[in-house]
C-alpha cells in the first residue's frame, strides 16, 4: 500500500496502490469524500470550523488504511486550519483536496 506523486505531469497525478482486498470499497470511499467536500465548503462558508475540524479528523483516521497517504496529510492540515479557524487556509486546503480527488489514480496490484 503506497501513495506516490507522478512527476512531470500536469495537473499533478497521484497514484494510490491500496490492498487488493479493498478494491470493492474504494469507489464508495472516493465518492463519499467527494460528497463530503460540499459539506466542508458549506461549513467553511458558515464559519463552522468545528465541523471542518471534526470531519477532517475523521478523514485523517480513515485515509491511510485505504492507501490514501497524501489525502491523510491534507486532512491533517485541514484539521489544523479548522483548529485555528483560518478561513483562507481551509479554503486553500479544500482546493488542494478537490484537485487531489480529481486526479488520483487507483492501481491494484496482486
Amino acid at each position: 500500500m503506497q501513495g506516490e506523486h507522478v512527476k512531470g505531469t500536469s495537473p499533478t497525478t497521484w497514484v494510490v496502490r491500496p490492498d487488493p482486498d479493498l478494491e470493492d470499497l474504494i469507489p464508495s470511499f472516493m465518492q463519499n469524500r467527494k460528497n463530503e467536500l460540499s459539506d466542508l465548503d458549506g461549513a467553511r462558508e458558515r464559519g463552522d470550523f468545528e465541523f471542518v475540524r471534526r470531519l477532517a479528523h475523521t478523514w485523517k483516521g480513515i485515509c491511510r488504511p485505504y492507501g490514501f497517504v497524501h489525502l491523510e496529510t491534507l486532512s491533517r492540515a485541514l484539521e489544523e486550519a479548522g483548529d485555528r479557524e483560518n478561513n483562507e487556509d481551509v479554503s486553500h486546503i479544500l482546493t488542494e483536496i478537490r484537485e487531489y480527488l480529481d486526479n488520483v489514480r487507483v492501481v491494484y496490484e496482486s
